[in-house]
């Protein structure tokens, strides 16, 4: 067996919250390897959190910790929760960050986090992530019992996660998230589109925006120019190369999430 490994997640940006998480872990599990998954979601995204995990399902291996804090009602009645799916730990609050695990992992189990001797000794009303999250994180990977950490939970929060629909001859999606760059991703699939195109060429629109094929790169089109293409998850993603497409269309950000994403398909001789 290797080394316990543990993913962190969170909203915390650059100051030192996520480094006062790695102290307490170290402290409790020295031989712990940390990997730090991102640190800048949104503030407060707890969706772009969701699909941040939703990345790392299919490239951890089992037994993984993912302790993930993006968590805007800390101190609130929300649960603290730990998850046991797809053969791997999730820690963090009740609020849908885990739904992609959720969805996956038909036989995953949910457990309140209620059994104190796994919490540090003062808990904050501000700071789960330090005060519970993390030593129940660090407890895990070094060996404790997860049904010890307290009683099942039935009713885990789930996020809406929309799902692509056909009609007629039109294949409808929407856009989920954007990143650092301002490449708009959409909950189409590669799998799901290319079962639709059956080969033929694609006409991919949003806002108003036409765009004829899906690009294999962002160079495949000049610095500036914008493309479809399906990115390193496997959806479809629009962008500007060289440049950041939410902008380049003035979208509002705030109103990004369900913004309808279409594809159509024809017939090329090219």
């Amino acid at each position: 067996m290797g080394l316990p490994l543990i993913t962190m997640t969170t909203d915390f940006g650059d100051g030192p919250f996520a480094g006062l998480m790695k102290g307490v872990i170290w402290g409790l599990t020295p031989e712990a390897r940390i990997v730090d998954l991102t640190h800048k979601v949104p503030p407060q995204d707890v969706r772009a959190g969701a699909l941040v995990l939703e990345q790392a399902l299919k490239v951890f291996a089992r037994g993984t910790v993912h302790l993930a804090v993006i968590d805007p009602g800390v101190g609130s009645a929300r649960r603290p929760i730990c998850a046991k799916a797809l053969d791997m730990y999730f820690v963090g609050p009740d609020n849908g960050l885990f739904t992609a695990a959720f969805s996956r992992d038909p036989k995953c189990e949910v457990r309140l986090l209620e059994n104190s001797v796994f919490f540090r000794e003062e808990v904050s009303n501000t700071f789960h992530g330090r005060d519970i999250f993390a030593p129940v994180a660090a407890h895990l990977a070094g060996g404790a019992d997860f049904k010890d950490l307290g009683p099942v939970v039935t009713d885990p929060v789930m996020l809406e996660w929309p799902r692509p629909s056909q009609k007629d001859a039109r294949l409808t999606g929407c856009i989920l998230s954007q990143d650092s760059f301002g490449n708009l991703t959409s909950n189409l699939d590669q799998d799901t589109v290319q079962v639709f195109l059956k080969g033929r060429t694609a006409l991919v629109s949003m806002a108003g925006l036409v765009l004829r094929g899906i690009s294999k790169s962002y160079s495949d089109t000049s610095p500036g120019g914008i493309i479809a293409l399906f990115n390193s998850a496997g959806y479809l993603e629009l962008a500007a190369n060289r440049g950041n497409l939410r902008r380049k269309l003035g979208l509002d950000k705030a109103k990004l999430f369900g913004l309808p994403v279409s594809i159509s398909a024809f017939n090329s001789k090219h």
